[in-house]
């Protein structure tokens, strides 16, 4: 009993199965059918040596079958107390919704092209993104563009106190504790923006423009760098292809950005 409730604990965690007529019936719920294909959808999560597992232990298989029926008579009390109909249910369902449709769209958009030779070829083209490289920061955070500008002046004087800038001026909730000072750091700590310039920066100087993230805009100063190298693609190539797919998913979104007609609220933004 406490190995199948905590199966029932960890499906509910995830949410509750919907059940189908497909499939060999294994159980009734109050005149419900639960089939192979339910008990199937329910192993879904695992990977193939998991489910092969748990498909060829008896105990396992029963103690699966007890978790969908358990599972089964939540979802019609559920039901009987019309819980599908509150605003809360109706909430969640949007929210799903949009977020299921989202994700395949873009797998529509991505079929085929996210292949081991589209990874190698990124991965030879971008060597330097998977290097062992490191670069030591110092960075101001402000939210306007031109306030960066001005501190990137102030920055650049003769005897100024980068850190002091810093302490003074930086939005970073850390700034109060390091002064701006970020110490040493690889590709791939950072936003791809701030990763770029601070690599890209050169040393003891301040970067020449403001660094945009989502974050806000930065000043930049690099104060030393520690060459590394460049790691296999063996080594990397989970994280290559998850880079060339946000790569790819970034590009298609822009390109329908290009064609929608998008109207942004900026005074209802900034009273938010």
């Amino acid at each position: 009993m406490e190995v199948r409730l905590a199966t029932l604990a960890g499906v509910i965690a995830i949410g509750i199965m919907a059940t189908s007529a497909w499939g060999v019936e294994i159980a009734k719920v109050n005149g419900k059918p639960l089939t192979e294909k339910d008990l199937s959808s329910a192993l879904a999560g695992m990977t193939p040596g998991q489910r092969d597992g748990m498909l060829k232990d008896q105990v396992a298989r029963r103690q699966m079958v007890q978790s969908l029926i358990d599972q089964e008579v939540l979802l019609q009390e559920a039901e009987k107390e019309k819980l599908d109909q509150d605003q809360e249910y109706k909430d969640a369902y949007a929210s799903f919704r949009r977020q299921f449709l989202m994700n395949r769209v873009l797998q529509k958009s991505l079929a085929g092209k996210l292949t081991d030779s589209a990874a190698k070829k990124y991965y030879e083209q971008n060597k330097s993104k998977f290097s062992t490289d490191q670069v030591h920061a110092m960075h101001i955070l402000v939210k306007d563009e031109l306030e960066a500008r001005e501190l990137i002046k102030k920055a650049k004087a003769d005897g100024v106190d980068f850190q002091k800038l810093a302490e003074e001026n930086s939005k970073d909730p850390s700034a109060k504790n390091n002064r701006g000072d970020l110490g040493f750091f690889t590709r791939g700590t950072m936003v791809e923006e701030f990763t770029d310039a601070a690599f890209n920066g050169k040393i003891g100087e301040v970067v020449p423009h403001p660094v945009k993230t989502t974050f806000g805009y930065h000043v930049i100063k690099v104060i030393d760098k520690k060459p590394g190298q460049v790691m296999s693609y063996t080594d990397v190539e989970n994280t290559v292809k998850s880079m060339l797919r946000n790569e790819m998913a970034e590009s298609y979104v822009g390109k329908l950005r290009e064609t929608a007609k998008i109207i942004i609220d900026t005074k209802a933004i900034e009273k938010l």
